[in-house]
């Protein structure tokens, strides 16, 4: 009698293992998934800023994590950091838009002085 709970109880611990095992392989391919769909994502709204003329030529890039398209980069004026954030938000799947652009003026001061009080510093490392 023994012998048979040890055994019971041996054969459930395997069968919770299997089972976790599988649930374990279910996250994994629904995160890559939704990896690839991310990519896939990015990729759509990289190609549509790149074909909108206006932003042809802006160092801009798309990230995008659930839906939620991330636009980095520079442009240089407030209007071409609009339009590349209805650019994005125009492609099918993007839920939300988070601009992070840099709008990257010319320089206004000389290289190497103090940046004005309370201004936001962003180096670049090209």
């Amino acid at each position: 009698m023994a012998g048979t709970r040890h055994a019971a109880k041996l054969l459930l611990i395997l069968g919770s293992l299997v089972v976790a095992s599988f649930a374990v392989g279910c996250g994994s391919s629904a995160y890559a998934r939704r990896t690839d769909e991310d990519q896939r994502l990015s990729a759509r709204v990289d190609e549509r800023l790149a074909a909108s003329p206006a932003l042809s030529t802006a160092r801009v890039a798309a990230k995008s994590h659930g839906g939620v398209v991330v636009l980095l980069g520079e442009v240089p004026d407030e209007n071409l950091k609009s339009e590349a954030a209805h650019v994005a938000s125009t492609v099918p799947g993007v839920v939300r838009v988070n601009n992070l652009i840099l709008v990257a003026r010319d320089a206004t001061t000389a290289e190497g002085s103090a940046p004005a009080a309370g201004a936001l510093t962003i180096a670049r490392t090209d």
